[in-house]
């Protein structure tokens, strides 16, 4: 029917309720695979704790010359990430981000206990095996490193469930 018959306004009806029904479903999802899910938080910003100074924190920017470049890449950081997950809790944050608007530039974030838990990080044997591989990129012109590091100051916060003690 054409002009707003039944058909199509129950046609317009049922699609709303789809997407609002995907939406929740998704929101949920959302939660219960958050690591933070059956946690009670308030909902004030009070779950925010002031940052101790002295964690050390390396920003790494990395630029690629091609995609598959930095595919190579992010598959063997991606082992080391997962490695520093179940090895190294004096590493608080690992985290690699792709630019949002430079697709072959990306960067890393880490943040360990102190800087002589980022020496103990490079001594580790997946950090071992992963760097020679960069730096085979960095020797064949298809990746170029920079970065900085930081010691922290104490005046800011990380969320509560971000934060390892």
């Amino acid at each position: 029917m054409n002009g707003g018959g039944h058909g199509e306004s129950a046609s317009v009806w049922a699609s709303g309720r789809l997407g609002w029904f995907v939406a929740l479903s998704l929101a949920v999802l959302h939660v219960i695979r958050s690591p933070t899910a059956g946690v009670s938080r308030p909902l004030t910003g009070t779950s925010r704790q002031k940052n101790t100074d002295g964690a050390f924190v390396l920003m790494v920017d990395l630029k690629f010359k091609t995609s598959d470049a930095a595919k190579e890449l992010l598959k063997e950081w991606t082992k080391v990430a997962d490695w520093c997950r179940r090895n190294e809790p004096e590493l608080y944050h690992y985290e690699i981000s792709q630019s949002d608007k430079d697709e072959l530039r990306y960067g890393i974030v880490e943040r360990y206990r102190s800087k002589d838990d980022y020496f103990q990080h490079k001594t580790s044997a997946a950090f071992t095996q992963f760097r020679p591989k960069m730096q085979a990129l960095q020797d064949a012109g298809q990746l170029e490193v920079t970065g900085s590091s930081y010691f922290e100051l104490g005046h800011g916060f990380v969320p509560s469930h971000a934060r390892k003690a």
